[in-house]
């Protein structure tokens, strides 16, 4: 199994940005004291909008010929939706679909025009903590996960296509902070696995597609 050692500008970036969060947040909140945030009753549930900058780590940013498993694959976006269903002021649970679409490693194909497209579909139950008052309202949650992994377009050869997906487990966790019915918060998706498809190499392949994301959600009245 080989050893992986992820980039460090994503990760830095994705702790700085959560470092920096509350006092950001501070920052645009105007000076007179803003009612307070509405606060789901336990039992009850609202619908959580989501979008982000995905900065793929691994063997997704690895390049296409630098690695057996790498993909070349370039940050993207992700869009998800989630139910946010309270157990307690503080905790709840949230069940959600978030779609990762990273952007093509180009410059492939007889003709140099066509790309190798990543992409996932996360199924996840989000477990979050939430502080009870104040205008910022820091966050931290955990979310078990099934992902599926799609790879499509020319592979090693830059000319045999690849058509192929793998299902499996992961995780996601995250830490934010809360302005009234607004989220921003730092993502990191552990998504591991193992498989024959995507690259032929006569042998089953480890692949690490870690993702750290930069979301912003916006929770419905």
């Amino acid at each position: 199994m080989k050893t992986f050692h992820p980039p460090v500008w994503p990760v830095a970036l994705v702790l700085l940005a959560a470092s920096l969060l509350p006092g950001a947040a501070v920052a645009v909140l105007p000076n007179a004291t803003p009612p307070p945030a509405t606060s789901v009753p336990p039992g009850g549930g609202r619908l959580l909008l989501e979008v982000g900058w995905a900065a793929p780590l691994g063997d997704l940013a690895d390049g296409l010929d630098e690695t057996p498993a790498g993909s070349g694959s370039l940050p993207g976006v992700e869009l998800g939706a989630r139910w946010r269903f309270a157990l307690s002021p503080r905790w709840s649970l949230g069940p959600a679909v978030h779609f990762l679409d990273y952007g093509d490693a180009s410059g492939l194909g007889t003709s140099g025009e066509e790309g190798l497209a990543s992409a996932a579909l996360i199924y996840s139950l989000e477990l979050l903590v939430t502080a009870r008052d104040g205008r910022v309202r820091p966050f931290a949650g955990l979310a078990p996960g099934v992902m599926h992994r799609r790879l499509s377009g020319p592979g090693k050869d830059h000319v045999t296509l690849v058509e192929d997906t793998h299902t499996g487990l992961g995780l996601s966790a995250r830490v934010g902070v809360r302005l009234q019915s607004f989220e921003i918060s730092a993502v990191y998706h552990v998504d591991r696995f193992a498989s024959y498809g995507f690259f032929a190499s006569g042998r089953e392949l480890d692949y690490n597609w870690d993702t750290a994301v930069l979301r912003i959600g916006w929770l419905l009245p």
